[in-house]
């Protein structure tokens, strides 16, 4: 689970950044997530996540543009804060904490403030409709094959909610976070993403 955090297909051809190349609803798709992601305040919900190392975990999530904070019931309790860069888990099993950069991390491409899709780091590989969904995988321009990450909306009466998270990263590692009981709109401390031991 403590290296779980990455995106959800491993990418071949030549990176492009942005999103130029894809059609005009699909530009109209991105501008609508970067306006929700940016205009979105606090988020909490529950979460389901699946991972490579330990199985089903669930807990608690928060998020505000540029941070992010999963605090963990099952299996045991972890406290993981991500934002300005870098992820702290704190393993209290185990008493570990581990910090990781998120400059190669799939993740941190959520953690931009604002989120822009176009500001030349930043690729999009795909923009998908399902029956009241919409997803965006985005990678890394300069090298994607570090991971790839796919957020996931619903999109019912033209109104998208965030509703999950899945990736892999360069090693094939995989991960999905599946929300519910979302409350969007929130005030959330900032304090809330301190990392532990900061």
């Amino acid at each position: 689970m403590k290296r779980a955090f990455c995106a959800l297909l491993l990418l071949s051809g030549c990176a492009t950044s942005g999103y130029d190349r894809m059609s005009a609803g699909q530009q109209q798709d991105v501008h609508r997530i970067e306006t929700y992601l940016n205009g979105i305040g606090g988020m909490r919900a529950a979460f389901i996540q699946n991972g490579p190392d330990a199985g089903q975990s669930e807990g608690r999530f928060s998020y505000s543009p540029g941070h992010l904070r999963l605090d963990y019931v099952i299996p045991h309790p972890m406290e993981l804060v991500a934002g300005k860069g870098h992820l702290v888990l704190d393993d209290a099993g185990s008493g570990a904490v581990t910090h990781l950069s998120l400059k190669r991390n799939p993740l941190g491409l959520l953690l931009h403030q604002p989120i822009r899709f176009d500001n030349g780091s930043i690729q999009v590989t795909d923009v998908r409709h399902g029956d009241g969904s919409l997803q965006i995988s985005v990678a890394e321009a300069d090298n994607p094959s570090q991971g790839l990450l796919t957020i996931q909306f619903s999109d019912m009466n033209g109104r998208l909610g965030l509703i999950g998270l899945e990736g892999v990263d360069a090693r094939q590692h995989h991960f999905s976070v599946s929300l519910s009981d979302v409350q969007e709109g929130v005030r959330i401390d900032p304090t809330v993403f301190t990392p532990p031991g900061g």
